[in-house]
């Protein structure tokens, strides 16, 4: 099974890896020469969750191929089962960090990249942990096309503005911006389950998609 080495925080594994188990013989390993086979547009989704979203976008958008990788197990496999179940061709996920898969990836090589409702880590002496950092967008800006959008989505708003901050310094633009862009809407929904988890506990949902112009 390819699952990082390295430490990170969060569970591996949840209730249902039991059941998804047997579909980790359908993990592969992350090569250069992989990431290369696979054909434009590509979109990347850092933190599949469960593995629902990712797998049900591969089969409405046949001609889209999507990335993903996440360090919970479970959500990695499930993605694989539908992967298996529904013949999906344009879908590829990895159990590991994106800080791992990123080296093997080319520059420029993304459309679009998706980090939705990842671990806030709210309290202060853990905010070093979270996902989304200068280092990471740094090195997500040379794997993303020009015209290429990153986009956020969080219940936590501390994280929206520290997120959303530093795609500012990163010299991202913010297209058609009015003032519900932030907000939940029908536009902005993502149908995950987390997005419904927040919304059945009254959480106020931020939102942003920005745009590379460069």
């Amino acid at each position: 099974m390819f699952e990082s080495k390295n430490k990170y925080f969060g569970r591996k594994k949840g209730k249902s890896f039991l059941r998804l188990e047997q579909y980790t013989k359908y993990l592969v390993e992350p090569k250069k020469t992989l990431f290369n086979k696979i054909k434009t547009p590509r979109i990347l989704e850092i933190g599949i969750g469960d593995g629902e979203k990712i797998s049900e976008d591969a089969k409405s958008n046949s001609k889209v191929n999507f990335i993903g990788c996440d360090i919970f197990a479970d959500g990695v496999l499930r993605a694989i089962r539908n992967s298996v179940d529904y013949k999906l061709k344009n879908l590829q996920v990895f159990h590991l960090n994106i800080q791992e898969l990123l080296p093997l990836m080319p520059d420029n090589y993304f459309e679009e990249i998706r980090i939705y409702f990842p671990d806030p880590w709210p309290k202060n002496r853990h905010k070093k942990r979270r996902t989304v950092n200068q280092k990471l967008v740094k090195n997500l800006t040379k794997k993303l096309k020009k015209k290429g959008f990153i986009r956020f989505a969080t219940d936590h708003g501390d994280y929206f503005i520290e997120a959303l901050a530093l795609m500012k310094k990163s010299k991202y633009t913010m297209p058609n911006i009015s003032p519900k862009s932030w907000e939940y809407s029908d536009s902005n929904a993502l149908h995950t389950k987390f997005e419904k988890k927040a919304l059945d506990k009254n959480h106020k949902l931020f939102y942003f998609s920005v745009l590379k112009n460069y």
